[in-house]
């Protein structure tokens, strides 16, 4: 007997049909199961309005996350480097001029920027070099600083920065104190110059000193740096080099007499875990008739305190 070829298409058809109304009621039922749906319960609505919220807050924060760690420092770096090409095709007004007394430039790192100075110390934190808000900051030096027009300046100049994720500004000066020492101690022999010039003056700089300061009691003694600007008795000189070379991660053998001039590039800190820690770098300006440099021996007898 001759099979019915007309039943078999029409069976197989059938079960096609019932597959794919399978398929539309498996995700219809997860949809019913995420969605209010019409004879939900009071309790069954509001347990899947919060259940979707939750979804949604999650996808925000993830993607909040993401942009933080993924695209923000790109975008930062994009904004600073743009800011950098500005300058470098910029002629400064003499309004500019007057707030840009100093530049800070440390070979071979990426350190070398303009510095400004604000009638505070928050002025530029988030302010960039023409005054327009950035979180990323500048520069600056301390606003009771002294930059005059025969060169002259304060007996410790201090540079404030952001050490930022981006590796702008003075990221890179925390790897002069990192929990390696030992790896800290070689970048000091590689960099153990800081050449700092204002509109008056060209000068160099030897480091001497590497610090990681608290400045919270909780945790210490606090070595009151900034507000050390002056000296005005040899006693005060004693005091800030001592506390600067018994602080220090570091001997590199810079001598000091009273008179001499200094140069402190302060940071933040956050490898270490503790709040509101510092990164200080100190360094002695160059005398007269004296090499701008260290030799070879002098820096193999660089040494961890």
């Amino acid at each position: 007997k001759m099979p019915d070829y007309k039943s078999v298409v029409v069976s197989t058809a059938d079960k096609k049909k019932k597959k794919k109304k399978k398929k539309e009621n498996a995700a219809l039922a997860i949809v019913k199961g995420l969605i209010p749906w019409k004879g939900d319960s009071v309790g069954e609505i509001i347990r899947k309005i919060v259940f979707l919220v939750s979804i949604v807050a999650l996808c925000v924060a993830v993607l909040i996350i993401i942009d933080k760690y993924m695209f923000e420092p790109e975008r930062q770096r994009k904004e600073y480097q743009s800011s950098i090409l500005q300058l470098g095709n910029h002629e400064p007004t003499a309004e500019e001029i007057a707030e840009l007394p100093e530049k800070a430039i440390n070979k071979g790192i990426n350190v070398n920027y303009p510095v400004v100075q604000g009638e505070n110390n928050t002025e530029y934190l988030e302010k960039d070099f023409y005054g327009n808000y950035s979180k990323n900051g500048t520069i600056f030096a301390d606003y009771e600083n002294e930059f005059k027009n025969t060169g002259e300046t304060s007996a410790n100049t201090i540079l404030y920065g952001h050490n930022l994720r981006t590796e702008n500004f003075f990221a890179e000066i925390t790897e002069y104190r990192r929990v390696d020492l030992d790896k800290s101690l070689e970048f000091l022999k590689e960099h153990p110059v800081i050449e700092f010039n204002t509109l008056y003056e060209k000068a160099k700089y030897k480091i001497f000193s590497v610090m990681l300061i608290n400045t919270r009691e909780e945790y210490g003694d606090v070595f009151n740096y900034p507000a050390i600007l002056n000296f005005a008795n040899r006693d005060e000189f004693n005091y800030f080099t001592s506390e600067c070379l018994d602080r220090s991660e570091f001997f590199t053998g810079v001598d000091m007499k009273y008179g001499d001039k200094f140069l402190t590039l302060s940071t933040c800190e956050f490898e270490v875990g503790l709040y509101d820690m510092r990164i200080v770098v100190v360094a002695r300006k160059v005398r007269d008739g004296e090499s701008d440099s260290f030799t070879d021996e002098q820096i193999k007898s660089f040494k961890r305190n």
